[in-house]
Order: structure tokens, then sequence, then C-alpha cells
């Protein structure tokens, strides 16, 4: 299956498109660790909102790039990932820094 290629006068949306789904995600991670740790309601749904803007970005990037098919699913399961990772994260790095161990 081939993919349409973009239109050149769509360049500049999909290449801005993929910058801000990186800025988007590495937002979401960062309010989302800053509201665990300081128990902050205002951060959370701050979190929510960048994670929002995140699946705008990736449906504008998954839109302008012609993306069907399993490169569809792709993009669909990467905002699936970007939902869950955070907090997977944040559990991994209690359990390994936890002081329950003697040094």
């Amino acid at each position: 299956m081939l993919i349409e290629p973009v239109a050149l006068s769509d360049f500049f949306l999909s290449f801005f498109s993929a910058a801000m789904i990186i800025f988007t995600a590495t937002l979401y991670a960062a309010l989302y660790a800053w509201a665990k740790i300081r128990a902050s309601r205002g951060m959370y749904i701050g979190a929510g909102l960048a994670y929002l803007a995140l699946l705008v970005c990736v449906g504008a990037f998954s839109m302008v790039n012609h993306l069907n098919g399993h490169w569809l699913w792709l993009s669909a399961t990467m905002t699936i990932g970007y939902a869950l990772m955070p907090s997977a994260i944040w559990h991994l790095c209690v359990a390994t820094h936890s002081d329950d161990e003697p040094h």
C-alpha cells in the first residue's frame, strides 16, 4: 500500500505538527511529574490539557501526511503509550528510589 506524498504546501504544517507532538508530549510528562510531586490538582488539569493538545497534534500530523491503515494504528498506539508512560515511569522511579532497603 502506497502512501500519498505530502504536498509541498503542507510540508510546513507536517514539520510543525511533528515538532508540536514532541513539545506537547514533553509538557504532558513534565506537568504530570510536577503534579505528582506537589499533589497539585491544577497541574493535573494542565497535564490533561497538554495531552489533549498532543492528541490534536497527532490528528493534524496524521491528516496532513495522509496516514491510513497500519500507520494510523501506529499513531493511535503511540497516543495510548503517551497516556500511560508517565504514570508507569513515576511508579518505576518511586519503586527504585524508595528507602526501604538498607545501604
